[in-house]
């Protein structure tokens, strides 16, 4: 019974499946609140709800409520300049270049820095300058990167609520800079993917601001009027389809993708080189991606540049020899000569690239790169977002190692387990705040201090695995509080075992709500099995769930030794 407009969550369990009555009725002066919840796809991790108080907007990241950022805070965030940075070597924090000319720097670098944007945090990956033709130096020989389609025009601000425009699935992600229009009217904005949408701005001081956007999918921050004459903060509120993250990639022809014009002279030398790797642009788009990526992943960072024989495009991809930034460049090269959709993509820390899968949207790909460490700044109290498919392109050791995978001297990011944890827990091959190769299927891991590890008991793989099969789960719910009111909590706690009763640690554990009719199902949150195979949620209940019933349903994806299973 909803008295006076105040919904209560009343529950009832059975065998692990809990029905959850939300206001059942309301009394005749009592208006209803709230339309209908929009279908949202069960595997969505990120999706945004409306605090209990109905006014700030939140994002809920595997059950961790993210709360707007707070434009009076003193924390630093980065800030964008509209002076553009030189294009040569590696870039400045805060500047955009137009172009970006290749070095023969080859070796290790030092400690880099990092401005965590966004929330979750996508280290080492904000988006920053994206470059998507080649074009001649003015020596006539060097090929050098540049954005094709140059004219920005304006993007819509939509809402919060506004439906996405295909059904890709997406994740939403907090942003928050300082914008300094002191050299102009114009300053670039970060992002997360080239098909982000922008959902809300806010700033302070206030001020109106357009977004745009030119060809290759860099974002502006625009001041209508008169520029102010210091900094100003800025939050917004974003989202990327998931498949940016990683993808599987089909065998689909290369032929008639829109690439820009390359010049004759660096498209023969880049179909020269892709023979060597047994490539033409009769290959499949598959065989190309995995190909490059093999090839480009394995270079290693040498104090000696490769030999100088007046093409650096092939010095560097035939000598294996580079950092990120010449391993993305050749690697957009090769592919756009072989019809692929391929850009360079940069921050002040990293560089790496993005293609144009026909059909399917952008997909980021990392090449790796090392440095003596990456220090992350604006990212220590944030989760860091893990993809939800696992890489699908090869790993060679030498990648697996790099500091773009968020490995060895990283710093400034949510710390792993304690060293108390560490025999009971491994991290997956990706590092702790990227997906794994393997095991868990999506790439998710828990919450309450998991930091993305996974945890494992005895061999890594089970007998029945090892003659490929899978064995069954059962999965319980044990307990809930779900006395709630929207806007409050739900707890969910239970058991995760197999058909041995043995439990079961290291698997994820998804919890959503399921309206009665079965039209549209609520991800409440993402959490994993501990130790003794224990899962327990504290998940936030949006404050404008629709008046209705629901019911509570309990999943696993399993993994690579298990089956998937749901609470009955």
């Amino acid at each position: 019974m909803v008295a006076r407009g105040r919904p209560v969550v009343v529950a009832a369990a059975a065998l692990g499946l809990v029905a959850v009555a939300v206001g059942a009725s309301v009394l005749a002066d009592a208006p209803v609140l709230h339309e209908f919840i929009p279908d949202v796809d069960p595997n969505e991790a990120v999706l945004l709800v409306r605090s209990a108080r109905g006014q700030d907007t939140q994002v809920i990241y595997e059950g961790e409520l993210l709360d707007a950022p707070d434009l009076d805070s003193s924390a630093a965030v980065p800030t964008m300049t509209g002076r553009p940075d030189d294009g040569v070597g590696p870039a400045s924090a805060g500047r955009r270049t137009p172009t970006f000319r290749p070095d023969r720097l080859t070796q290790l670098e030092g400690q880099l820095s990092y401005h965590s944007a966004f929330n979750p945090v996508v280290a080492p990956f904000k988006r920053v300058t994206s470059l998507d033709r080649v074009v001649l130096a003015a020596d006539g020989r060097t090929p050098v990167l540049t954005v094709f389609e140059a004219t920005r025009g304006p993007i819509a601000v939509e809402s919060p609520e506004a439906q996405a425009p295909d059904p890709r699935p997406r994740d939403r992600f907090w942003g928050e800079v300082e914008l300094d229009f002191q050299g102009g009217p114009v300053v670039p904005l970060p992002s997360v993917s080239p098909e982000s949408r922008i959902l809300s701005v806010r700033s302070k001081p206030e001020l109106a601001i357009g977004i745009e956007r030119d060809g290759a999918d860099n974002y502006y921050a625009v001041a209508r009027g008169a520029a102010p004459a210091g900094v100003v903060r800025v939050a917004f509120l974003t989202d990327a389809p998931q498949g940016y993250f990683g993808m599987e990639i089909p065998r689909v022809s290369t032929g008639g993708a829109r690439v820009p014009p390359m010049p004759d002279a660096v498209r023969a030398q880049a179909l020269l080189f892709a023979s060597e790797l047994q490539l033409s642009p009769a290959s499949d788009l598959h065989e190309v991606l995995h190909t490059l990526t093999e090839h480009f992943r394995s270079f290693e960072e040498s104090a000696e540049p490769p030999p100088d024989t007046g093409s650096i495009y092939l010095d560097l991809a035939r000598a294996k020899r580079g950092i990120c930034r010449h391993r993305t460049y050749a690697f957009v090269i090769t592919a756009q000569a072989l019809g692929v959709p391929a850009r360079f993509v940069m921050n002040e820390a990293h560089s790496f690239v993005e293609v144009e899968v026909a059909d399917r949207g952008y997909m980021r790909i990392d090449l790796g790169g090392a440095a003596g460490g990456l220090t992350a700044y604006g990212a220590q109290n944030r989760p860091v977002y893990r993809p939800a498919d696992p890489d699908r392109l090869p790993r060679p050791p030498a990648y697996v190692r790099s500091y773009s995978q968020l490995r060895d001297n990283v710093s400034g990011l949510r710390a792993p387990p304690s060293d108390s944890q560490r025999g009971q827990w491994i991290e997956p091959e990706g590092g702790f705040g990227s997906a794994p190769a393997s095991s868990d299927p999506h790439g998710h891991s828990g919450q309450g201090g998991q930091g993305g590890q996974r945890v494992v008991e005895g061999p890594t793989q089970s007998a029945a695995a090892s003659a490929g099969q899978r064995m069954p789960l059962t999965l319980t719910v044990e307990q809930q509080r779900s006395n709630s009111m929207r806007g409050g909590e739900l707890v969910v706690s239970g058991m995760l075992s197999d058909a041995r009763g043995t439990p079961r640690p290291g698997l994820r554990v998804e919890i959503s709500l399921a309206a009665a009719d079965r039209t549209a199902r609520l991800l409440l949150g993402v959490t994993v099995t501990d130790v003794e195979g224990r899962y327990r949620a504290t998940l936030g209940l949006p404050a404008d769930l629709p008046v209705g019933d629901y019911r509570l349903v309990v999943v696993t994806p399993g993994d690579e030794d298990y089956l998937p299973a749901r609470a009955q």
